[in-house]
């Protein structure tokens, strides 16, 4: 289940649910621990083969000369060590869903082992010569910038082409900070029966330090927080002090409320009835003006979940906003 009141992630939700409806390969793509494999189950539960197998396989995680056995499967005496037949993904899959995870860390041999079996719908177990068909549906992910990837000669541009008929990018937490409070409720739940107390809920203070933290490992970063949380109180209402956040990574001031509330309840005009754009509340004219600038995009952004129309409110190019954001993400990564 995806939990979500973010309207650029509903919009992706229902992407996804429309990407569902025929075979066309999906591409995810977005930062580690922002939910890919749930949008990958998504797509499949979605879909006419929601009765057949989802087999997934963290091509990061293959040692890179068992890579082909564990996609399409080995006969017995085929190499060292395989001393019985072994179906492979594709095989277990079988007119379902292959979910590749990380597929930018195939190794390049792989990637055109792959891309000939997604043109002719046929492979071959390691070590026989028998031809076997297949009728899977690709879905794959990656946390890389492919086009990147294809740039510096790690990742087939024809492959890419072949997975990404359809890309779905799923943004990070730190885009979407009204999530935040709904997630922490929900992982909550999750873990609260792990707690030797009757747990209800955070006290303000440390419900507002998850809001300012900025999250670098996203959702999954999140519900592992709430969960230490949970085994670690002392009390029935969680703690700032449990939940051992860097402060660094904090994403907005300690003074005043979080900015996205400028937009909770905003019509997507912003405008006054005069015409004219609604002013900055004056609490904000002390912030620094970089991290006010930051945090009124990236709140605009959850509110709107139209970069266009975010760059349209706040007056400025499309490419400069993207610009921006990029800044800002390299920022994170390097704190």
């Amino acid at each position: 289940m995806i939990v979500t009141q973010s309207s650029v992630m509903l919009s992706r939700i229902r992407l996804a649910e429309r990407a569902a409806r025929s075979s066309a390969p999906i591409l995810l793509t977005g930062e580690s621990g922002t939910g890919k494999e749930l949008f990958a189950q998504l797509v499949h539960q979605s879909s006419a083969r929601n009765a057949r197998p989802l087999a997934a396989v963290n091509c990061a995680a293959l040692p890179e000369n068992l890579v082909e056995s564990e996609l399409f499967g080995h006969e017995r005496g085929a190499f060292s060590g395989a001393v019985s037949e072994r179906q492979g993904r594709f095989e277990v899959a079988g007119d379902g869903t292959l979910f590749l995870d990380e597929i930018t860390e195939l190794p390049l041999p792989a990637q055109a082992k792959l891309l000939r079996v997604l043109e002719s719908k046929h492979y071959e177990r390691v070590g026989s010569s028998q031809s076997l068909q297949h009728d899977v549906r690709i879905i794959s992910a990656s946390n890389r910038d492919l086009r990147q990837a294809t740039d510096e000669g790690t990742f087939r541009l024809d492959l890419l082409h072949r997975i990404n008929v359809i890309e779905i990018h799923i943004p990070p937490l730190r885009e979407r900070p009204s999530d935040i409070p709904l997630l922490a409720m929900h992982f909550l739940d999750q873990f609260r029966g792990e707690s030797e107390f009757a747990i209800t809920g955070f006290q303000s203070q440390a419900m507002q330090s998850l809001s300012r933290y900025s999250w670098p490992g996203n959702v999954r970063e999140l519900r592992n927080v709430v969960h230490r949380a949970c085994v670690l109180t002392a009390s029935p209402q969680i703690g700032e002090e449990v939940l051992h956040l860097q402060s660094a990574r904090m994403q907005h001031s300690s003074d005043g409320p979080p900015i996205y509330q400028v937009f909770k309840d905003a019509d997507v005009d912003s405008a006054t009835a005069d015409g004219k754009q609604r002013p900055l509340p004056t609490e904000w004219l002390h912030r620094d003006l970089e991290e006010t600038e930051r945090q009124i995009i990236l709140a605009a952004i959850d509110h709107f979940g139209n970069r266009k129309l975010v760059s349209e409110k706040l007056g400025v190019s499309l490419r400069t906003l993207t610009n921006k954001l990029k800044r800002y993400n390299d920022r994170n990564e390097a704190a």
